[in-house]
Order: structure tokens, then sequence, then C-alpha cells
């Protein structure tokens, strides 16, 4: 009785065994672009998906100048995505979104927003945090507006619609009277193009 046992726990083993060998590894892409055009309205729809790590990201390719980076990406001919770091206390304090007619972000295309208030395309640490940085913000349903700008955000250019839908972070230097940073931030950028 012995052996019987004994072989069915080598057979178990050897097929978990052979079952290892042939495992592949673990797929961990990040899809930094996406995009379609419709035929039937000609707009045209372009997603990008950012995760950022302080001021790294292997999403985008990145320029170093001084304490900040910027990130960027062409979303079609004639227009280009550009995220710039924005240096907190102790890391990155947030994100500016913003696009231009070039690569090297030389000509900004201007937004429709209002120049009184802050603006949507900016996300920041603070967004998430209280006033005096004790506890977390709770998060409003819909799109963000300038007195609370929230994690989905619709900024409006001229040909352009601009979504920014904030899916996760992990923010550090949390506590009374410091400036919260973002350890981690990932977010989506959806550009739509107006008929």
């Amino acid at each position: 009785m012995k052996p019987k046992v004994l072989n069915c726990l080598l057979g178990a083993a050897l097929l978990v065994g052979s079952a290892g060998l042939c495992r592949a590894d673990d797929d961990n892409r990040v899809i930094s672009k996406l995009g379609q055009n419709s035929s039937a309205d000609h707009s045209r729809t372009a997603s990008f998906y950012l995760v950022f790590n302080g001021d790294k990201s292997d999403s985008l390719p990145a320029l170093q100048s001084g304490d900040n980076t910027r990130f960027y990406s062409k979303v079609w001919d004639g227009l280009y995505l550009q995220v710039n770091t924005e240096r907190g206390d102790e890391g990155i304090g947030g994100y500016m979104v913003s696009f231009s007619t070039d690569e090297a972000g030389l000509t900004p295309v201007g937004t429709n927003e209002s120049r009184d208030v802050p603006t949507l395309r900016d996300v920041t640490a603070a967004d998430f945090r209280t006033d005096d940085n004790f506890s977390a913000r709770t998060l409003q349903p819909g799109p963000g507006t300038p007195d609370n700008r929230g994690a989905f955000r619709m900024v409006h250019y001229n040909g352009f619609d601009v979504e920014i839908r904030v899916l996760g972070f992990n923010i550090g230097n949390t506590g009374l009277k410091k400036k919260p940073d973002f350890n981690k931030l990932s977010f989506m950028v959806t550009v739509r193009e107006k008929k």
C-alpha cells in the first residue's frame, strides 16, 4: 500500500514540476496610447494611460530640466501631449497636463478655461487632501470644478476636448503643516476631436 501512495505523490510532484517549467513569466506592460479613427464622423480619439513614480514614467519619453521633468507624446499630426512635473517639498507635488503644436512644447495650445480660477489641467496631491493635509478629501461624483477638481476633469479647447481621469495614487508627506507629494500616480488622458 505504501508504494502505491508514494507513486501517486511522486506522479503529482512530477506533474506540478513540469507545469512550472512550461509557465510563462507575467506580462507587465503598460499601454500608453490607444487610438481609434471613425470614418463615419471623421472625429478622432486618442487615449493615454499614464503611470508616474515621482519624476519617472515608463509610458512616455521625458526631458529633465532643473528640478522638473517634461513628458511628451504625439497625439496626432500637429498636436502633442505635454505633462510637466511640479516640484513639491519632498517630491512631486503635481503634474500639469497641456498640449502644444510641436514636440518641444514651445507653441502651447490655449484652453477655453477662465484665467481667474485654478486650472483643471493641474493634477496635484493637494487636490486629494483636506486643506490642512490632515486627512483624505472626499471625492465628489461627476466632473471636477475649479473649487473641487476631483478625480474626473473635462477641459475644453478649440477643436478638441480632453478628459483627465485619475485612476489611482499614493500620496506621501501627509500630516499637519506639510505639503503632500505624489509617490505614485496613474491617470488616463483622452483627447476627442470636435466635429
